[in-house]
C-alpha cells in the first residue's frame, strides 16, 4: 500500500509519541485496536505505522504487539507472527474474550461446568432454567463452546 505524503501527515497527526509507546489518538474499535480510513477503506493504524516503518508481511503473518498495548503503533513494538502465535499471546496475557470475558456471555464458568455435570438431563428444561437456547447447552456439553474450561 502506498500513501500520499497528506495521508502520511494526517496519519502522524493522530499519533502521541512518549517516551516508549507512541500511542494511536485517533479512532478507536471496540476492541481496544485504532482505526484509520484512507481512500474509503478502513485498516488498522499498527499495520499501517508497520508499513510505513517500511516493513511487510509474510504470508499468513499478522502484526502483534510487543508491548501488549493496542493503541500503540511504535514500530519497534510490532512484530510479525502467526495467527496462532497472536491467540497463544492472548490466552498468556489474559487478553482474550472467551468465556466470561466475552461481552455476549449469558453464564459464568461455574454455570458451563455445571451444564457439563448435569449433561444427561434434558437439554430443553436446562436451557429454559438458564435462559438460553437449546443449542448452547449442545455447544456446551459437545464442548464446541467453552473449550478453555
Amino acid at each position: 500500500m502506498e500513501l500520499t505524503e497528506e495521508q502520511k501527515k494526517r496519519f502522524w497527526a493522530k499519533v502521541d509519541k512518549t517516551d516508549s509507546c507512541w500511542l494511536w489518538t485517533g479512532s478507536i474499535l471496540r476492541n481496544g485496536y485504532g482505526q484509520v480510513c484512507f481512500n474509503n477503506k478502513m485498516y488498522m493504524s499498527h499495520r499501517i505505522s508497520w508499513l510505513l516503518a517500511g516493513n511487510t508481511f509474510p504470508d499468513g503473518h499478522v502484526i502483534r504487539h510487543k508491548c501488549r498495548s493496542r493503541h500503540c503503533v511504535n514500530p519497534e513494538h510490532l512484530e510479525t507472527g502467526t495467527h496462532a502465535e497472536n491467540m497463544a499471546d492472548k490466552v498468556r496475557d489474559g487478553t482474550d474474550n472467551r468465556g466470561e470475558k466475552c461481552c455476549n456471555a449469558k453464564l459464568t464458568a461455574t454455570q458451563v461446568l455445571e451444564i457439563r455435570e448435569r449433561a444427561t438431563e434434558s437439554q430443553r428444561n436446562l436451557a429454559k432454567e438458564y435462559g438460553i437456547a437449546r443449542s448452547t447447552i449442545f455447544d456446551i456439553v459437545k464442548k464446541h463452546t467453552w473449550k478453555h474450561i
